[in-house]
């Protein structure tokens, strides 16, 4: 009996032992197989239990900046391109007011050789026009100016200017023909065919034409269109009295057709489709080709501008 018993305790004690390990086990947490590393520390900033902050917008910026070529970088510069127009402007505004200061100088050098040449027509200097003023050239148009009554300073302004030229025209002009005789004249050979190079009724070209209505009035003038267009005195379309010249630019540059005024906005002339005809200055045609006018009767008055 009491062997019975201590058999009964050893196998409860055997029974206890065998089961601690599996309770250990299942208590104790599932570890690997593989051999055991120590747990390697992680920086405070990526730990698990701080929050990640989100990386600034500015900071993407600067990274895709830096990936950009340098003239990628420099591009929202546009202050230089700017600058440089306008001092290219400016330049180029600069070139524009000299290159038009030298035209007037030029255009005022050719009017006063051009007043030197009536001064000499009129017997007031015997200098050779050069456009340059000199002391003879002031004496001179002081002595002009105290002649007609005009402000005596040796200047050469618009009132003595035009003064010059119209008493050089008036000694070299053509005397004594009325206007209305040579419209009468040029009104006869209505009709008339053109011819390149004619001079006579059986064919006219428009400046052989106009001198040979003049030659009928006993009054010269020279045979071409351009040479005519050097006579006389100019004046304006609202000055144009009939026998005055008009000029238009056709087939060449410059005065290269002529006609004679005939009155009422209207002109004679040997035009090369119908011949000798009267026409309109307000016609689109001649209206857009009108050079200018010339007076070379001295019976048509002088001229004020």
């Amino acid at each position: 009996m009491k062997m019975k018993k201590k058999l009964a305790s050893v196998l409860t004690v055997i029974m206890l032992a065998c089961s601690l390990p599996w309770q250990a086990q299942a208590a104790a947490p599932i570890v690997s197989n593989k051999p055991h590393k120590a747990p390697v520390a992680t920086p405070p900033a990526v730990s698990v239990a701080q929050p990640v902050k989100a990386v600034p917008e500015p900071a993407a910026v600067k990274s895709d900046t830096a990936a950009k070529p340098a003239a990628e970088v420099k591009a929202p510069k546009q202050a230089k391109p700017e600058k440089k127009q306008k001092k290219a402007a400016a330049k180029k505004s600069k070139k524009n007011k000299e290159k038009q200061s030298k035209v007037q100088v030029q255009q005022s050098n050719w009017r006063l050789k051009v007043a030197q040449q009536k001064l000499q027509v009129l017997g007031f200097s015997d200098e050779r026009p050069s456009g340059r003023m000199t002391e003879a050239t002031g004496s001179a148009l002081k002595s002009f100016q105290k002649q007609h009554k005009l402000k005596a300073d040796g200047e050469l302004n618009d009132a003595t200017y035009h003064k010059l030229t119209w008493e050089a025209f008036a000694k070299e002009g053509i005397p004594k023909v009325k206007g209305k005789e040579i419209v009468s004249r040029a009104a006869k050979y209505k009709g008339v065919p053109y011819v390149f190079g004619g001079t006579t009724p059986k064919g006219f070209d428009c400046s052989g034409y106009v001198q040979h209505v003049f030659k009928d009035c006993k009054a010269k003038l020279p045979r071409l269109a351009d040479e005519q267009a050097l006579q006389g005195i100019f004046v304006t379309q609202k000055q144009l009295r009939p026998g005055d010249l008009v000029f238009f630019t056709t087939y060449a540059a410059g005065a290269s057709h002529v006609g004679i005024y005939a009155g009422d906005g209207q002109f004679w002339s040997a035009s090369s489709s119908k011949g000798v005809i009267l026409s309109s200055l307000k016609d689109d045609y001649w209206k857009q080709r009108y050079y200018g006018a010339r007076r070379v009767l001295i019976t048509n008055g002088e001229v004020y501008k």
